[in-house]
């Protein structure tokens, strides 16, 4: 057996350093519940953890672990040039290693037949990367705040997120690339980022940013189909405000239907996480859900009992604004939409009226009005420049929305090339509140698009539930910085390879331009 850490009267705890077929070791802890000949295995693959420096991990931090509580084996391992593993980090290549890590598994005296997966963010990733080759032994899994398809996190209508995760990418590549001047990150081209920053190209960042279609690039991602190939309980869990939210619910949509109605899908009030943040500026009293609800998802499964924490078939979603946890179809049949019509002097009107409001844009200047990863409170209205606001009336009844919110505008502006941006927020009190929000970008819509031309964007926000109390108001707000979105420079071309920007006047025209949101 491997080398023994530490035990206790709870559990054994070890640790090896396991041979890839190419010699890379990858070190691996092993937790397993003392007394127990064989058991089931929960196995977690992490990029995150730090190096010991042949400091022993300390055995009474395990004992409190859920999954030993319930009669789990647990194994961590460090992602390949990560942590104590040997070898070089390549950011999504977890494949082979993945593969190879349960076989090494099966090998294990205390394995029973049954691994469990857990993962949130990159380490679902990891499991992604390999599920296609469907191997038998795995029961369930909890997965969490990720998506199979990285197009839909990296953009949004031709929009680039946070290009690409950049900050991420090179925190990961520290070991490689110790050496790194930050302060190159947004300058122009983006294209070169890399080149400036670690001082050499890396493809395997640079085609994430140069590729901003759906193309082969992307569908050669073992991932990309993995939807398909998953026939065992899964858990998804996922926030309102995380960058994944679009991406989990297009998964969810395409989990084959066999799958789907022993599975299961929640998501909460949270950012990158699946908790509420400590000190968030709305209250979230009911917002989060018990922390073992993992593993009582395993033993659901193991035992074949109901799960008692969500509804299988359906996506049991926290209502913002109401406090309290629903439960819904998606795709939907919504109940009845609600249109509210965009109009001058900075309403949100039941009916269409003429009028239009111009802006000028320049992103060399971006406003960073917008927060991510919570619910924020928003800035007032007419307090930053390039930021049109639309406040509706009071509600007269309580009413509850869940799904996408439409987005149907008439837009021009004076280059050829600009974005718009959308976010809608809950209004109590005189203080609003984010819920949702996506951009575009004007070629996107028309790649022949001529200055002073008008516009139709007809598009969808990423799902939210929320409930508008009695008295309470929707906010809309419409500019052409997107926050987190690359600011688009309003010049033609690929935004990643662009040099020089223009300041846009944009403008938006009220008659016939509003949002819809579907009933609950």
């Amino acid at each position: 057996m491997y080398p023994l850490i530490a035990e206790n009267d709870t559990l054994i705890l070890r640790e090896e350093y396991v041979k890839m077929s190419d010699g890379v070791r990858l070190y691996t802890r092993i937790a397993i519940p003392k007394g127990k000949e064989k058991c089931p295995i929960v196995l977690i693959r992490t990029p995150y953890e730090k190096e010991r420096n042949g400091i022993p991990y300390d055995v009474s931090a395990f004992d409190k672990n859920d999954y030993i509580k319930n009669g789990y084996a647990v194994i961590v391992q460090h992602c390949r040039g990560t942590g104590d593993s040997e070898g070089e980090f390549h950011p999504y290549e977890e494949r082979k290693d993945g593969l190879e890590t349960l076989d090494f598994i099966r090998a294990l005296p205390f394995y029973n037949g049954e691994i469990f997966l857990w993962g949130r963010s990159y380490l679902t990733t990891v499991h992604l990367c390999y599920l296609t080759a469907k191997p038998h032994d795995i029961k369930g899994a909890a997965f969490e705040i990720q998506t199979d398809r990285m197009f839909e996190r990296n953009f949004r209508n031709g929009c680039c997120f946070n290009l690409c995760m950049v900050d991420w990418w090179l925190n990961r590549l520290r070991r490689r690339f110790p050496e790194q001047n930050r302060d190159e990150i947004r300058k122009l081209p983006y294209k070169d980022i890399m080149k400036r920053v670690i001082g050499k190209d890396l493809p395997e960042y640079s085609n994430h940013i140069l590729h901003n279609k759906e193309d082969d690039f992307w569908r050669s991602d073992p991932r990309y189909s993995v939807i398909d190939s998953i026939d065992f309980p899964v858990l998804f869990t996922d926030g309102w405000y995380d960058y994944y939210t679009h991406g989990m619910f297009s998964m969810w949509s395409r989990l084959p239907e066999k799958t789907k109605k022993k599975s299961a899908f929640v998501v909460g009030p949270w950012g990158h996480d699946t908790k509420v943040k400590e000190g968030t500026e709305y209250p979230l009293a009911n917002g989060n859900i018990p922390s073992d609800y993992a593993v009582r998802w395993f033993n659901s499964i193991r035992e074949g009992k109901k799960y008692e924490l969500a509804e299988y078939g359906k996506v049991n979603y926290y209502s913002v604004g109401a406090d309290e946890w629903k439960i819904a179809e998606f795709p939907q049949k919504a109940k009845g939409t609600k249109k509210l019509y965009f109009a001058e002097n900075g309403k949100l009107l039941e009916d269409s009226s003429a009028g239009s409001i111009t802006y000028e844009y320049d992103p060399q200047k971006p406003n960073n009005a917008y927060k991510y990863l919570n619910i924020y409170k928003a800035e007032k209205i007419n307090s930053i420049d390039g930021i049109c606001s639309f406040v509706s009336e009071a509600f007269d009844n309580d009413e509850s929305f869940f799904g996408n919110i439409g987005w149907h505008m008439t837009v021009s502006s004076d280059c050829e090339e600009s974005a718009f941006f959308i976010r809608v927020f809950l209004e109590e009190n005189g203080e609003a509140y984010n819920l949702t929000e996506t951009i575009t970008s004007i070629n996107h819509l028309d790649k022949n698009y001529k200055p002073g031309e008008k516009l139709t964007i007809d598009l969808k926000t990423p799902p939210i539930g929320f409930t508008v109390k009695k008295g309470n108001k929707i906010r809309v707000d419409i500019s052409s910085d997107g926050g987190i979105f690359v600011p688009n420079a309003n010049v033609k071309g690929h935004f990643a390879e662009i040099t020089e920007t223009k300041i846009a006047h944009n403008t938006v025209f009220f008659d016939n331009s509003y949002i819809e949101i579907s009933k609950a």
